[in-house]
């Protein structure tokens, strides 16, 4: 951005709305007040606001006293950082209110068939921080291009097996008192309080929660999952052409761009996928081209960005569009869900970190884990073997039962009474790092654990990060 630029974001580093932090904000119900709110800790009480390069580039260079630590260096040009005090004095004039108001998500339902009672979820939000060309545009449209497809499929007598489900979430930008500096959380209130409100119900229904929140980035794709949608997104990405070279796939130009297809993983909180994998335990994915551009969350975020820089020729968004189509057609439309659970097992395998203690009962739930992967695998090939023989077909209830236990098998990760000191995060596998809510966690429990043990040292912080491996060997090791 230019040296004026100013990149906004919020510093409440909770998630949903903070007055009703576990339980869902409709109507008239129960709210903390704003010292019960502040006095949680997750909305910093000094107040900020974001400032540009130039600005700041003026204020440190009024400012002396001692030099700052080195982490704090600049770039090359920039001045000596210095901590004061003085004699710099930089008056902050805040004008605002602060009052509660009505948000609306807007929800498309088209009824399954066969199984209207099991969910594949597609979503993004619509509210930005500015004019959101890249974040919430790009992804909105990308939406809105998947409902006019689905449309012309049931004008032609396309019914999906099982449900789909449009959402355009509200809210998904928030700065409590309407005070923020520069991004390192966002609040997904729209879908968290949905998520709270509807939790028992989606957390039996719901197959998979698709989402794409900045479609179109700028640079090549990208895709972050949880471990058995790795191999469908794959699928697809090898189905749909590159927007910027006619010659091959999107998983040619992928596989080059990387040397490989990794996908990253949806620890982190940054959109609307967190209530749906870390609250309630959903299988869900979140894609775009691009990860990161220079003008987020800024006022130089606008259409004429997108258009000289982004996507010219608007051909990425339709790319990520057919990517996201055929992987939620896969997933509402195939007999038996296509979840690969093998290689979450042996992703989990290579995850552990030993840290000086003892990873033995989570070895062998893993390896536990890795054999039921393989035993349901095996089923669904014979089931598949079957059917193309057409010896037997498979029962409603069998494939109903098949389906069940796919389902249900990351839940079983989500520990009702969630992490230890920010208990919202239930997943035992997968959360964001204590400190950014954008990176992602693997084994979040046992990492913030092996943290505090550092910090105090002491024999119960050390049996404190025991008590967390076995916390989640227990849950690799429930029935799958």
């Amino acid at each position: 951005m230019p040296p004026s630029g100013v990149q906004v974001g919020p510093v409440y580093d909770g998630i949903g709305d903070p007055t009703t932090p576990g339980w869902p904000s409709t109507g008239e119900c129960e709210r903390l007040s704003d010292k019960e709110v502040e006095n949680k800790g997750n909305v910093p009480l000094i107040p900020s606001l974001p400032i540009s390069w130039a600005d700041g580039d003026v204020i440190i260079r009024t400012i002396s006293g001692k030099v700052a630590n080195v982490y704090w260096k600049g770039g090359e040009d920039s001045p000596i950082y210095r901590v004061g005090p003085g004699p710099a004095i930089a008056n902050l004039s805040y004008e605002g209110q602060q009052v509660i108001i009505t948000i609306q998500n807007v929800i498309a339902v088209i009824e399954g068939e066969e199984e209207p009672d099991r969910f594949v979820i597609l979503g993004n939000h619509r509210d930005a921080w500015t004019f959101g060309a890249v974040d919430l545009n790009s992804g909105r449209a990308t939406l809105l291009v998947i409902a006019q497809r689905l449309e012309k499929l049931r004008k032609i007598g396309w019914k999906p097996r099982r449900t789909i489900v449009l959402c355009n979430w509200d809210a998904e930008k928030h700065a409590y008192k309407h005070i923020c500096v520069q991004a390192k959380f966002t609040s997904q209130i729209g879908s968290v309080e949905w998520v709270e409100e509807n939790r028992e119900m989606l957390a039996a229904r719901v197959a998979a929660y698709l989402n794409v929140d900045c479609a179109v980035q700028g640079g090549p794709f990208r895709a972050s999952a949880i471990p058995q949608l790795d191999d469908i997104i794959i699928e697809a990405a090898q189905k749909v052409q590159d927007p910027d070279n006619s010659s091959q796939t999107i998983y040619q130009s992928w596989l080059a761009s990387d040397n490989d297809t990794t996908l990253g993983r949806l620890g982190g909180a940054g959109s609307d996928y967190a209530a749906f994998v870390q609250h309630i335990g959903t299988p869900a994915l979140d894609m775009s081209f691009g990860n990161g551009y220079p003008v987020y969350h800024s006022m130089y975020d606008d259409f004429v960005w997108m258009k000289k820089f982004g996507d010219p020729m608007f051909h990425r968004h339709a790319a990520v569009a057919s990517i996201w189509d055929l992987v939620a057609l896969r997933l509402a439309d195939d007999e038996v869900l296509p979840f690969n659970y093998l290689s979450y097992a042996i992703e989990l395998q290579v995850s552990l970190n030993h840290n000086g203690i003892s990873l033995v009962p989570l070895y062998a739930s893993i390896e536990k884990l890795r054999k039921a992967a393989k035993k349901i695998r095996d089923d669904i090939k014979v089931q598949y073997e079957r059917s193309l023989a057409k010896r037997r077909r498979a029962s409603v209830r069998e494939v109903r039962e098949l389906n069940d236990r796919l389902i249900m098998t990351e839940r079983t990760f989500i520990d009702r009474d969630g992490l230890s000191s920010r208990t919202w995060y239930k997943h035992l596998i997968y959360a964001p790092t204590r400190h950014n809510a954008y990176v992602s966690n693997s084994f979040p429990g046992i990492s913030d654990a092996i943290e505090r043990a550092k910090s105090l040292n002491t024999p119960d912080s050390w049996r404190s990060v025991q008590h967390e491996v076995w916390r989640v060997a227990r849950a690799s090791h429930k029935p799958h």
